[in-house]
Formats: structure tokens, sequence, C-alpha cells
């Protein structure tokens, strides 16, 4: 009795010699390697890394979590507050936030979400601490 190797599943050829996590259908997902709270003193660069594995043509944006306002998408930054930026090399799964110039009142929670349906987040913390 011959089978086959390859089963169709939602119109993708599974190939079950490529590791799943080069299949075409497989999705994002976060590597959660990196660390998820940080302390800096106030006026010390701050960074959060996010690690997006198998991003595709997804974006990642960080959102501050108290105002649910949108800082960056993708290398882009979409608000009038200079001090954060997205940094991110081509090739690689890192998304990093900086935050420069760091106050007492950055402090919170801010989130790196996959633009994914239905979209998906990692939660990381940031304390800022007086000198």
């Amino acid at each position: 009795m011959h089978t086959n190797k390859n089963r169709v599943l939602a119109g993708a050829v599974i190939d079950h010699h490529t590791p799943y996590w080069e299949q075409p259908f497989s999705q994002p997902y976060f590597d959660n390697s990196t660390r998820r709270e940080m302390t800096t003193t106030v006026g010390q660069s701050a960074y959060l890394h996010c690690r997006v594995r198998n991003l595709g043509d997804r974006a990642v944006s960080w959102i501050r979590k108290r105002d649910l306002h949108i800082l960056t998408v993708g290398i882009l930054t979409y608000t009038n507050d200079q001090r954060y930026q997205s940094l991110h090399s081509d090739g690689s799964d890192e998304w990093t936030l900086k935050v420069s110039s760091p106050q007492t009142r950055d402090s919170g929670v801010y989130e790196c979400q996959v633009s994914t349906e239905p979209k998906i987040s990692q939660a990381f913390r940031l304390n800022v601490v007086g000198e």
C-alpha cells in the first residue's frame, strides 16, 4: 500500500521533512528568552527586546498600555514623543523599543504586538527609578 508523505491542509502542502516553523502556514510566535521586566534610572536609555519568530509579512508594534497609545509600527514612530524608537536589523527576529531619557512617569507596561488575526501580544514592564 502506497502512502503519501505530504498531506494537504487548508490548501497548504505539509512537507514532513521540513521543520514546522518553516512551514508556510505556521503562525508568528514569541521567543520567550528575553527579559520581560527592565529597570533603569531616570535619564538612562531603556531597551525592551521583543523577539518574534516566523513573522512573515506581519508588522510588530509597540503599545503603551496605560493609554493604549501606539508608539511604533515596524521601524516607524507613531508618536510625537521622539524619545521612543523601534530598533530592528534586517533579517533579525528582534524588535527593540528604545526609550531615550526616560522619566519615572514612563514606568509601566509596554506591549509588543503582532498584526496576526487575532492579534498576539507580549507584555513588558519598564521601571524607571530616581537616582
